[in-house]
């Protein structure tokens, strides 16, 4: 019989995170990043405004790497495999990468008073993707393995969806939806939550494929997309939800400005012709052919005061393990 100290004090490691505010969840160094791509990325005519790590081979024509990045003194391109870039711009750190570096004249490091800016491109393989992504498989099943708290409402006619709302009044609330209600087309999403409450939003099934959606916050508004140079979103509902999707093998975006981080480890990713206030963190990423890879703009889950600190997911899963109750914090409900 497991110890019932031990039991309630894991418990509330899982619930009371040391962040720089009251968190009941841990997030793990991918978390880091704008942009945490565990496999391969292929990208033109966009960019990732704050950090980008890729696990694999990174290959971008046109593009740019952490313009908004403020100055942490971490490398703002991370890569584990080979890279090509052409007509690329890298702003406010170092890039490295583990692999070949096939760059020309048409790449640049930009920003010369960042602690960490060398202006160069080197070769480096320090960065663990092994470990980092693998606790991010088991961050999501334990995730999308919690009980729900909060109600989602769906309306249409019986064939068609109209609207999706994801209504919580918690300081934490997490949701379900299943990846075909999500996936329908000329939808609604309204975030009905408070926009100082952290929301887990499940999504469950294979394939997911998002496209003319718009979002709306809590006051029935549609929450307003960056204007380069006109607008920038203070970071409400962009930092404060996740969409966590489970099952996905197949996530497809298109023609959306989606609100939100979104965490699809087992995800191949097509992303273009829209973007992303939020962290991004898949599979894989790429592009079609002549179109533009989807903006990812620099908002972070959890970053409700934009001072995030990331303790160390997987050291977490591990005391949980070891402590034989992972299956019983699986089940139990969340507040």
């Amino acid at each position: 019989m497991i110890n019932l100290r031990l039991k309630h004090l894991a418990i509330g490691l899982l619930f009371c995170s040391p962040l720089s505010y009251a968190s009941p969840l841990y997030l793990n160094e991918a978390f880091n990043f704008n942009a945490y791509i565990i496999e391969d990325m292929t990208a033109e005519h966009s960019d990732v405004e704050g950090q980008l790590a890729v696990g694999g081979n990174f290959s971008a024509q046109d593009y740019s790497v952490g313009l908004q990045s403020a100055d942490n003194g971490q490398n703002i391109l991370t890569v584990g495999g080979d890279v090509y870039l052409r007509d690329a711009r890298i702003y406010n750190g170092d890039a490295v990468a583990g692999g070949n570096i096939d760059i020309d004249a048409s790449v640049g490091l930009y920003n010369e008073d960042q602690t960490n800016n060398s202006h160069t491109f080197y070769q480096d393989s320090s960065f663990d993707f092994s470990t980092v992504s693998a606790d991010l498989l088991s961050t999501s099943s334990l995730w999308g393995a919690m009980t729900d708290t909060a109600t989602t409402a769906i309306t249409g006619n019986g064939t068609d969806v109209w609207s999706i709302s994801f209504n919580g009044n918690s300081d934490f609330n997490v949701f379900s939806i299943d990846a075909d209600t999500l996936s329908a087309s000329d939808k609604s999403i309204y975030l009905n939550v408070a926009s100082d409450s952290l929301n887990i939003i499940n999504v469950f099934g294979d394939t997911v494929d998002l496209f003319n959606t718009g979002f709306f916050g809590a006051d029935g508004m549609q929450i307003r997309d960056n204007q380069p140079g006109v607008y920038r979103s203070n970071g409400l509902f962009a930092n404060n939800v996740l969409f966590n999707f489970v099952d996905a093998t197949s996530l497809s975006l298109n023609a959306i400005a989606f609100k939100g981080s979104i965490l699809a480890p087992l995800a191949d990713t097509v992303f273009y012709d829209g973007q992303i206030d939020g962290n991004f963190i898949v599979k894989s990423l790429s592009s079609p052919v002549g179109e533009f890879t989807g903006q990812i703009n620099d908002y972070r889950f959890g970053d409700l005061s934009f001072n995030v600190d990331e303790p160390g997911g997987a050291l977490f899963i591990v005391m949980l393990v070891a402590l034989g109750i992972r299956q019983t914090l699986l089940k139990k409900k969340v507040l």
